[in-house]
């Protein structure tokens, strides 16, 4: 029997199919989880077994969904039984499966929420065949989420799923609506403009834009928005500037800058995506978005994301478990099922035959400015890079890695380095960190952009923490011009301190390919074609290199397991508390040698700066963060 689906949703079909192929070993007759191997949560033993049927739920569902197809058959009914028996035993208080009920805060809030929406992705598979009784059992399980305690951020989204399928299914309470809707406000009120929603305790702007608000907010206008059109609307209209703006995260090869909170979820991202063209909340190419998602779930597939059952790992291109939250555990990382978004659309849909247009990154080098987010979005031969100068780091969000949002600029194709522990350490690489005599290293926290124009940002923050009062007030200005970035920090020290600039941490799966040089002021490590190098300006008296060359000390690097780093430091006895001074250095990424020669400084003043540059030309620069440089 020949079937005619388009090879564009066949593929996705295809790669979707190699996911859950992988699960089905591991799918015990009569268990409610799957034993994903992976670290333990700080949450507990069942929060984790319910993620590890939740998670890959959400994946099934889409894919089940999806056009039937005849090569398909035997793994549908297979995950059909399987996930249906698992509803029925998981939520059986008798079973000695049971994942128990919720809680007060607890991570089952955000697991149940997440199977409310997979259920009514594929119900037809997931649970209309369930039996009455069990339909009964399910739903007072899920009614355990009622009246809890919930997280002041996207978490409130569960709450109002939850309810919202209880009410569908016949199982709703008269106090039902209201919570939903004081939980929508409240979600609602975190909008700051645009379509970007800052996280509630959290505080930042990073992916889980993408990751829930818009995520639950879609699905919300999808399944329940008949219940309030207005509201409905607003979320679909929120959505549109957010595509908008979003689109411009992803590199001509699909991968998007590691940025933020759980990276590990990897294409999660681009489930915004095909929500957005489901629900009509988007006006652009659609041939442009299919190959924006393509191209990013590919490029996650085409790398060595597995661990060692097969299964999805926690890590970013390859197993990197240090890499996950204290909140992550061995299913986790299928939160990225998300991202399959796409296959909601039927198979005539346009999305799948529209010709593919190129990414905005594709177009040449450009800036996309996200005022209220603070970020600066710009493409640069093809990669990705974000200036962060607006998203801060709250004190909840300390325990999960400073480095996550610290850093002056995340770049596609290079990525970053963590530092350990969490709480108390940021790494050097591409930022301005500060350490005090007693070994403490410090960057920033809360975060303002006071300028943002089509070639610089500025923003005003704070070196330090409230433990021993460490206060070091900086204002920086950072510029940019193809692969280079122009970065100038002007500080106020109140405690003797080193301060240190870091460049790009190049790494590389081959130590031996690491070659670093500094000749005439300018640092730079070679590997395989790419080049990282930092050229330290003005207000520094030495350099050194962070590095990881061999297997003596912990992998710290997101990409591979080496790396070297050149970090341009001042004076190694420390500034003096009470002085002022002001930080002004070059850092450049790519691999083209020609745009890796030195720029040379032609003349300087106060407020102003010329470069030159022999395949770049000139560069000139007006303002009054510049210091006068002599050479």
């Amino acid at each position: 029997m020949s079937i005619d689906l388009p090879p564009a949703y066949r593929h996705w079909q295809n790669q979707t199919r190699s996911l859950l192929e992988p699960l089905v070993p591991f799918m015990a007759p009569g268990a409610a989880d799957i034993p994903i191997e992976g670290q333990v949560s700080d949450h507990d033993v069942q929060a984790d077994r319910l993620e590890s049927f939740a998670r890959p739920l959400l994946l099934a569902a889409h894919w089940l969904q999806s056009a039937d197809h005849p090569d398909d058959e035997d793994l549908r009914r297979t995950l059909g039984e399987w996930f249906r028996n698992g509803l029925a035993v998981g939520s059986d208080p008798n079973s000695p499966d049971y994942w128990g009920p919720d809680a007060n805060y607890h991570q089952h809030h955000v697991e149940i929420g997440l199977l409310a929406i997979a259920l009514q992705i594929a119900p037809e598979v997931l649970w209309e065949p369930l039996s009455q009784a069990h339909k009964d059992q399910v739903a007072q399980w899920l009614g355990t989420a009622r009246g809890n305690g919930i997280v002041n951020n996207n978490h409130y989204f569960m709450g109002v799923h939850i309810l919202e399928f209880l009410i569908t299914k016949g199982y709703g309470r008269s106090t039902d609506r209201i919570v939903i809707d004081t939980f929508l406000d409240r979600l609602e009120g975190m909008h700051r403009g645009g379509g970007w929603f800052e996280d509630g305790i959290n505080q930042a702007y990073d992916h889980y834009n993408a990751y829930a608000f818009h995520f639950y907010g879609l699905w919300w206008a999808r399944l329940h928005g008949h219940v309030n059109p207005a509201r409905a609307q607003r979320w679909k209209d929120w959505a549109r500037p957010f595509v908008r703006d979003y689109r411009h995260f992803f590199a001509a090869s699909g991968e998007h800058p590691a940025f933020g909170r759980s990276i590990t979820y990897r294409f999660n991202g681009i489930n915004v995506f095909g929500l957005a063209v489901a629900l009509d909340a988007t006006d652009l190419p659609l041939g442009q978005l299919r190959r924006l998602c393509t191209r990013n779930f590919d490029f996650f597939l085409r790398h060595p994301i597995q661990q060692s059952q097969g299964l999805l790992s926690m890590g970013w291109l390859d197993e990197f478990p240090d890499l996950g939250e204290t909140y992550s555990c061995g299913g986790s990382p299928y939160w990225s099922a998300k991202g399959l978004s796409p296959l909601l659309l039927p198979p005539d849909h346009e999305f799948w035959h529209a010709p593919e247009e190129p990414l905005p990154s594709e177009l040449g080098d450009h800036t996309c400015n996200i005022p209220t987010a603070g970020l600066t979005v710009r493409s640069v031969g093809g990669e990705v890079e974000i200036i962060n100068s607006g998203s801060q780091i709250s004190n909840v969000n300390l325990r999960y890695g400073a480095w996550k949002w610290s850093k002056t600029a995340y770049r596609t194709g290079v990525d970053f380095t963590l530092a350990r522990p969490n709480p108390t350490n940021w790494s050097p690489d591409s930022a301005l960190t500060m350490e005090i005599p007693d070994g403490r290293v410090f960057g920033r926290h809360s975060t303002v952009t006071v300028e943002m124009e089509e070639d610089h940002v500025r923003y005003v923050y704070n070196l330090g923490f409230k433990p021993g009062q460490t206060n070091c007030s900086v204002d920086t200005g950072v510029w940019w011009k193809a692969g280079w970035i122009f970065q100038i920090h002007a500080f106020e020290n109140r405690q003797p301190a080193v301060l240190r600039v870091g460049g790009y941490a190049l790494s590389s799966a081959d130590p031996a390919t690491l070659k670093k040089s500094a000749k005439n002021d300018l640092l730079s490590v070679w590997s395989e074609g790419q080049g990282s190098i930092l050229h330290p300006l003005h207000g520094f008296t030495g350099h050194d290199w962070e590095k990881r060359l061999d297997d003596s000390t912990l992998r710290t690097h997101l990409r591979r397991p080496f790396h070297t780093t050149a970090v341009a430091h001042t004076d190694s006895n420390g500034h003096a508390a009470g002085e002022t001074g002001v930080l002004v250095a070059l850092a450049w990424v790519g691999s083209d040698r020609e745009e890796a020669q030195a720029w040379t400084i032609v003349s300087s003043q106060p407020g102003q700066i010329e470069f030159q540059h022999p395949s770049l030309g000139n560069w000139s620069l007006e303002h009054e963060l510049i210091p006068q440089i002599t050479s």
